[in-house]
């Protein structure tokens, strides 16, 4: 099974990169918008279903489990319309989604569902946040419980005002800042060879992508691999289910972009 091809995403660039602000405040008033931006939150979700329009960032890693990988769900205009964010912070730490929701290339609205292993008990937290024009949070609803199955039998409830920002989802889809894609080698794992991309720091996030085939700048690159080590690169991939259920990232091309 394939899903759709992954694309270079600098049209993200238009979208807005002001981080979300936050308050201390706890406004328990209802907002005079606040029933419309529920429907369009359910608007948006629908029209993902019938779409299916999205891109996939590459899936990063660090050695200490910690994961992300970013979803752009586009509507039949090609516009984006909602950004989620997978993620894992590692070493039994927080993990869960972040989620974007956008209205003339600007977030609206904003739904972090998550594990919370930093409370006492650790917490699942479902929180919903709305957004003005200027990008300053107004209002922030939250449920908290001890044992997942619990959320959907509690209400939200108004919470400290507490807005997050996509500016990570967009480097990721970017390949920009900390998840630029340099050569780091190859890695043969049961007689399967990847490619491993990521940035210069030895701690920072790499990917991986499975090379199937090997073509000219393939090629190049397994020729003299320590000559090539921390070239700028870009790689095309898709992402690929077998019929075990194993997912991978499937080599498509490449090239040096530095």
């Amino acid at each position: 099974m394939r899903n759709f091809i992954f694309l270079s995403l600098l049209f993200l660039a238009a979208c807005s990169g002001e981080e979300a602000k936050t308050d201390d405040k706890t406004t328990g008033k209802k907002l005079a918008n606040e029933g419309s931006l529920e429907s369009e939150m359910k608007a948006i979700d629908s029209e993902i279903q019938s779409s299916g329009q999205q891109a996939t960032s590459m899936r990063y890693t660090k050695e200490n489990g910690a994961f992300i990988v970013v979803n752009a769900h586009l509507n039949e205009a090609g516009k984006i319309i909602k950004i989620e964010e997978d993620y894992s912070d590692g070493d039994g730490a927080n993990s869960g989604r972040n989620s974007f929701y956008l209205k003339d290339e600007k977030v609206f609205a904003s739904r972090e569902y998550y594990s919370d292993m930093s409370a006492h008990p650790a917490s699942f937290v479902d929180r919903l946040s709305y957004y003005d024009k200027n990008q300053k949070v107004v209002k922030t609803q939250e449920k908290r419980v001890e044992f997942e199955e619990e959320l959907d039998r509690v209400e939200y409830q108004d919470v400290a005002l507490k807005g997050i920002t996509m500016d990570r989802a967009k480097k990721v889809l970017d390949q920009s800042g900390e998840f630029e894609t340099f050569f780091q080698g190859f890695v043969n794992v049961q007689a399967l060879n990847y490619i491993i991309i990521g940035s210069k720091n030895s701690e920072s996030w790499v990917s991986s992508v499975r090379v199937d085939y090997e073509d000219s700048f393939i090629k190049t690159l397994l020729s003299d691999p320590k000559k090539y080590l921390n070239r700028k690169v870009f790689v095309a991939f898709e992402n690929i289910t077998d019929p075990t259920n194993f997912q991978y990232q499937s080599y498509l091309s490449g090239k040096f972009v530095d």
